[in-house]
């Protein structure tokens, strides 16, 4: 896969904070929800708790983990894909990054 342009990957590393933080916040937000499910025993609270963070943590870790110029193209499509940016937020990538992004996100539906 070929790496990013410079322009567009400044682009994404000014992106990725406010990618990342989403992601995380997302993430709180369906823990309250599994904590406080009352009619499902504690131990059972415990598991899906710890299943559903196992499982976040991973899918943020393919997101965020080690972004580097040749690895931009693809997280920058599973930002997309999750919801994470918006279809304005692309407007200002290059096609080539743009057509990139788009057949991930064609393959992954």
């Amino acid at each position: 896969m070929p790496d990013i342009r410079e322009k567009d990957w400044k682009i994404v590393r000014s992106m990725k904070d406010d990618a990342f933080d989403l992601a995380c916040q997302r993430v709180m937000d369906k823990l309250p929800k599994i904590i406080t499910a009352e009619e499902k025993s504690a131990h059972s609270r415990y598991l899906e708790l710890w299943k559903t963070l196992k499982t976040e943590d991973e899918n943020i870790a393919l997101m965020f983990d080690n972004m580097k110029r040749s690895s931009a193209l693809h997280q920058l499509a599973r930002w997309r894909f999750n919801n994470l940016i918006t279809d304005s937020d692309l407007e200002s990538f290059s096609p080539g990054t743009l057509k990139v992004v788009n057949a991930f996100i064609e393959v992954w539906r």
